[in-house]
């Protein structure tokens, strides 16, 4: 078991926009990271509601509100931002209109607790499953004497997801119960599920009869499925002809194959592959840039 301690330092921010979530799962993009953590406050609105009957408490029951979290950053860079918000960003010139609607993502990040175990630093990790962040306070003071350090800090609402309910899930690298690889993968995806394979998905691409077979295998080599969602002719994978042009077709998913058939003139020569092809636990490929077929 843990022991208990206090927390004593922050790092490893984490985002990870949502591409879907339906009753089939959620699916994530790939995580970026946010440096420079100040500060990260979530507060669950949480309490206990009482109801009285024969002259006493008859009935005690919990309630949680929504969760809402204050994240303080040094500062975050302007294209990250402007995505976070669902604000246009053109040519460096960030544009703000009332109708702009931030999706959704979701934030992670660790709490580095005192003391260690087995010569290690101990951490407790963190997601947040899915939620959206408003736009944030800006402004400046003019310089005096001394110097004001001016943070970023951006209020996040989040909602539980539709397939499994979740709002948040985490861990702590010191708790027995807690595997290695659980923690060391940690931020490869957001964790939603108790049951989520978080190990490396490879793909490798190979032609026969003129159409390119797309297979999968995770490091652990546990059964997966692809994402169909996930799969975006040009965008998370793709097949080039002799001339290097993305060709034309359809895709079809089959557990962990994906069957690409072309529908125009052409030889497919090469495929690519992205971190944005995702699999059922949310993990995204390890890039493979024009392998050969």
């Amino acid at each position: 078991m843990a022991n208990e301690a206090p927390r004593i330092g922050l790092d490893q921010v984490h985002i990870a926009k949502v591409i879907s979530d339906d009753a089939n799962g959620i699916v994530y993009d790939t995580p970026i990271a946010l440096k420079g953590a100040v500060n990260a406050t979530v507060n669950p609105n949480s309490d206990v509601a009482t109801d009285y009957g024969d002259n006493g408490v008859f009935f005690v029951t919990n309630n949680r509100g929504n969760t809402e979290m204050n994240l303080e950053l040094i500062d975050v860079d302007p294209t990250v931002l402007a995505q976070m918000l669902g604000q246009a960003k053109v040519n460096g010139v960030t544009i703000e209109t009332p109708l702009d609607q931030s999706p959704y993502f979701a934030v992670g990040f660790r709490v580095w607790i005192a003391g260690e175990k087995d010569g290690e630093k101990r951490y407790q990790y963190f997601w947040y499953a899915k939620g959206k962040f408003s736009v944030p306070e800006t402004g400046g003071s003019t310089k005096t004497e001394s110097i004001e350090f001016g943070h970023i800090n951006l209020t996040a609402q989040f909602a539980q997801t539709i397939a499994n309910g979740v709002i948040c899930s985490h861990a702590r690298s010191d708790d027995d119960e807690t595997p290695a690889s659980v923690i060391t993968n940690w931020f490869n995806a957001p964790v939603t599920s108790v049951t989520a394979d978080l190990t490396a998905l490879t793909v490798t691409a190979s032609l026969s009869g003129g159409k390119v077979t797309f297979a999968g295998t995770k490091a652990s080599s546990e059964d997966f499925v692809f994402v169909a969602g996930s799969v975006v002719n040009g965008q998370t994978i793709g097949v080039l002809d002799s001339l290097g042009a993305l060709m034309a077709g359809s895709y079809s998913v089959n557990g962990d194959e994906i069957e690409f058939t072309p529908s125009g003139a052409g030889t497919p020569t090469t495929a690519f592959v992205t971190s944005g092809l995702k699999d059922n636990s949310g993990v995204g490929a390890t890039p493979v840039i024009d392998t050969s077929l």
